[in-house]
């Protein structure tokens, strides 16, 4: 493919998801200018923040950036004019994607791939849209994830299922619709709780996936016979909770194997807060049912997932140690907790209990 490609772009995840990416990247890089292509190399930030150079260097690692900083492209969701529009998908969702897609004609987009609470799974093909798309695509995509008909979300959008998803099926079509003339070299990683490479799927974007899919879920299901009455979670630390938009993916995890009522006991730093000022502002509606109403007259990426939170924290008694202070925890759902020596206090003689030191790794299935 190498020996084909007139210049290659390197699509890379942003600071909220590890890939593995640092343990190959220079020898990626080496492939590449061995047979003396040009190549660039892009962060898919989606709708998030801009990365520092702190960031892009702790990616990268700091002889790569040193080497090749000038090679990075960047990404602005808001940007259009530095996007080219290649058509729209069935569920009229603009597949409108960073001109150094349009530039490069082999594509190596690098992910790992993880669960994902209403596209499924992570991976590779989410690096293209929403990771390089404009807003308006991604905004489109994100609300797939709700049934109107239900008011409320889809039920084939959830945790570890691709199948008839209408956010995964989305982003195929957009892929498909944009893919005349590219050439793609997909790498789908496996990670384990220390954010190193356990397995890997590389080739065709899509069965590439779908390979690591069916991998991850090998290697992570855990078959629950009865629920549990006190889950005591933690994302696992460091991206995965930079803030309570990513850390509520994990507290999402744990949901079904608790009693309705039950207790969950959750861990999240969250040091960058909220993670944005749409997410903070969607829990001035006290309740999920007032939420889904204004979801559905006014969609904006991150409202959803407040609105999933605070159907969590409305359902359980839902406890949280974090850098949140205790009226922004309770403005959330959650009770602070301060005192880790107190947790006993909250287990009850005869509860059953469950402990998942890296929920976002797991994959309950209940029997």
């Amino acid at each position: 493919m190498l020996q084909k490609a007139s210049s290659v772009l390197i699509i890379l995840p942003d600071i909220t998801r590890k890939s593995g990416a640092c343990f190959f990247l220079k020898e990626l890089i080496d492939r590449i200018e061995s047979y003396g292509k040009s190549f660039s190399i892009i962060f898919a930030v989606g709708t998030h923040r801009q990365l520092t150079v702190k960031e892009e260097r702790e990616i990268l690692t700091d002889e790569i950036y040193e080497k090749y900083s000038h090679h990075i492209i960047d990404h602005d969701p808001d940007d259009t004019e530095n996007m080219t529009y290649y058509g729209k998908t069935k569920h009229t969702t603009p597949v409108l994607l960073n001109n150094a897609y349009f530039n490069h004609d082999t594509i190596i987009p690098i992910a790992s791939v993880s669960y994902h609470y209403f596209a499924g799974f992570g991976g590779a093909r989410k690096m293209i849209l929403p990771g390089i798309a404009s807003r308006k695509s991604a905004i489109n995509n994100h609300k797939l994830a709700l049934d109107d008909r239900r008011m409320g979300r889809h039920p084939s959008a959830c945790t570890g299922n691709i199948k008839q998803n209408p956010v995964h099926d989305d982003i195929v079509e957009a892929v498909m619709i944009a893919r005349a003339g590219k050439n793609f070299f997909a790498i789908n990683t496996i990670l384990n709780e220390n954010g190193e490479v356990v397995d890997v799927e590389g080739g065709d974007l899509f069965i590439s996936h779908i390979k690591a899919c069916e991998r991850l879920k090998e290697l992570t299901k855990v078959e629950v016979s009865d629920k549990y009455d006190v889950v005591i979670c933690s994302c696992g630390g460091f991206p995965k909770d930079i803030n309570m938009i990513q850390a509520q993916k994990s507290i999402d995890r744990v949901k079904n194997i608790v009693h309705e009522g039950g207790k969950i006991i959750f861990f999240a730093e969250c040091g960058d807060g909220y993670g944005n000022e749409t997410f903070e502002n969607f829990f001035d509606y006290p309740s999920a049912s007032e939420m889904v109403k204004k979801l559905f007259d006014e969609y904006r990426i991150n409202r959803q997932t407040a609105f999933n939170l605070r159907n969590i924290t409305e359902h359980f008694e839902c406890y949280l140690y974090s850098c949140f202070d205790e009226k922004d925890s309770k403005r959330m759902g959650f009770r602070k907790i301060n005192d880790t020596g107190k947790i006993n206090d909250f287990l009850k003689e005869g509860e059953r209990a469950a402990f998942v030191p890296n929920a976002s790794l797991v994959y309950f299935e209940n029997g």
